[in-house]
């Protein structure tokens, strides 16, 4: 549903940011899971307040800025129970990250690792051992189809954007 950011105030309080189109949902919460140090970890909710956009959360346990600090740049994931249904198109992150990308001619780009948020357009961040790490647009002209039951995207990139990695021999530059 998004990540924790900084710490807002000195009582252990934090703010959020959306992953969602509705960041009012965080008003519903009473707990989201986490990963701390590995382990998916599950975090009680004192309070919500929104700040404009912006929920602001009180986790239980995290009574201070220091403490609310450790939380920052961390997932904040709700169970599937909770979850919603999206339109027709949409597609949680969920549902994606780990699908392999494919070109439109089959080619091979790697797997799709993490889905960055911006505010023009989402940004999938695809790994391949032949092109290294790759930041796609997420947009209409160049993800051509996902396929969640294979587990597969299919994109048709701009020229350019997947060269070969090159490999400099050792040498350093």
């Amino acid at each position: 549903m998004g990540r924790f950011g900084r710490p807002h105030g000195v009582s252990g309080d934090v703010n959020i940011t959306p992953a969602t189109d509705d960041p009012d949902r965080f008003l519903e919460l009473t707990e989201v899971w986490t990963v701390i140090d590995g382990v998916r970890t599950r975090l009680r909710v004192e309070t919500v307040r929104m700040m404009g956009t912006q929920p602001v959360v009180k986790i239980e346990g995290y009574d201070t800025r220091e403490e609310a600090a450790r939380l920052t740049n961390l997932s904040v994931e709700i169970t599937g129970d909770l979850v919603r249904p999206l339109p027709e198109g949409s597609y949680y992150q969920f549902d994606i990250v780990g699908c392999k990308v494919r070109g439109i001619d089959g080619t091979d780009y790697g797997v799709l690792e993490e889905v960055l948020f911006y505010p023009a357009n989402d940004l999938y961040r695809i790994l391949s051992t032949r092109f290294g790490e790759i930041l796609l647009p997420a947009v209409e002209r160049f993800v051509v189809r996902v396929d969640i039951d294979n587990r597969e995207i299919i994109i048709d990139p701009p020229p350019g954007l997947f060269e070969p990695k090159q490999d400099d021999g050792g040498q350093k530059r």
